[in-house]
């Protein structure tokens, strides 16, 4: 490990400041016109550059304070429109329920009520809410939840057979797995 060392000159007294420093004979003396002017000209350019700085300093306070503000407004109300439309449905099945007391004939109420059921599924689609597709596919842990296994020779080991549960994705993730019945392969009658 080296260390490097100041060299001394030895003409240059040991108190005089190295070259690069050195002041102006006279400290005190005063400046000229051009001088002066000079220095008003520096002084006012720096005054303008802090005004600047300082108002832009402030801009960016409001608008971090101004976004932070928008956010919290965008969370709290995030399903706003939502639930307005889904007071429709609400509305829909409230006077289904009012209408189907005095009805006698089931149709009717069945009719009605499907009628809803669509609605609320337009509704879904609208905002992103699709259901999941799962008779027939394969079974697929990221998108179904299989409570059940049948051993059947009817589908192949691993294909969804039966839906218990219908499953959904908001846009482009899952927002509830689809519970399903998954077919297993046959027993071996020569293992008995």
């Amino acid at each position: 490990m080296s260390k490097k060392h100041n060299k001394h000159n030895p003409e240059q007294p040991l108190d005089t400041p190295a070259p690069d420093t050195v002041t102006p004979a006279e400290p005190d003396a005063p400046l000229s016109l051009d001088e002066q002017k000079t220095l008003r000209d520096r002084a006012a350019h720096a005054e303008e550059w802090k005004s600047k700085y300082m108002y832009a300093l402030a801009e960016l306070d409001n608008y971090r304070k101004r976004a932070i503000k928008e956010r919290s407004e965008l969370l709290k109300y995030a399903g706003r429109d939502v639930l307005y439309e889904l007071l429709d449905v609400a509305d829909n099945l409230t006077r289904a329920l009012d209408a189907d007391r005095n009805e006698t004939d089931p149709r009717v109420i069945v009719d009605g009520l499907d009628l809803i059921q669509k609605q609320l599924v337009k509704l879904l689609e609208k905002f992103g809410v699709c259901p999941l597709q799962t008779k027939g596919v394969a079974f697929d842990p990221n998108r179904h939840e299989a409570l059940q296994q049948v051993p059947t020779n009817e589908a192949a080991p691993g294909t969804v057979m039966a839906e218990l549960q219908s499953g959904y994705t908001f846009r482009d993730k899952i927002l509830r797995p689809a519970r399903v019945v998954v077919a297993a392969a046959l027993p071996d009658p020569s293992a008995a």
